[in-house]
């Protein structure tokens, strides 16, 4: 019996540590997606067109193909969106295009996703 109390608690204090240490990664990556600038496009600059670009940014890749006529952002379609949970993201494209702007909120949950969809839009626009 106690051999087995001493085998469950060593299984918990390791499962204690590898939660920590996942704790801890995640918070580095969203720390450090949150780091990443995304530039203020003036989008009446950019002719009218359709442009793809993409970023990866750690586990997450978003690639895009942004439509601008007239001076604004009128679609964006998300091509490929390599994500773990984060497909919630997406809705940042929605908030791009109302607000005619990149510099919109992230989703909350998904800020990995969010960051790396609003700097594909970016590079799509301006380049790397």
């Amino acid at each position: 019996m106690q051999q087995k109390l001493r085998t469950v608690g060593i299984f918990l204090i390791g499962l204690g540590v590898i939660a920590a240490v996942l704790f801890s990664v995640s918070r580095k990556i969203v720390y450090d997606a949150n780091s990443v600038a995304i530039e203020n496009v003036d989008f009446s600059q950019i002719a009218d067109g359709e442009y793809a670009g993409s970023y990866k940014n750690f586990v997450v890749e978003a690639s895009v193909k942004t439509t601008v006529k007239d001076g604004k952002i009128t679609h964006i379609e998300m091509l490929e969106h390599f994500n773990g949970w984060g497909e919630e993201a997406e809705k940042v494209i929605d908030y791009i295009i109302e607000e005619q702007s990149l510099q919109v909120d992230s989703i909350s949950g998904a800020t990995v996703s969010s960051v790396a969809i609003k700097k594909a839009v970016e590079v799509s626009l301006i380049g790397e």
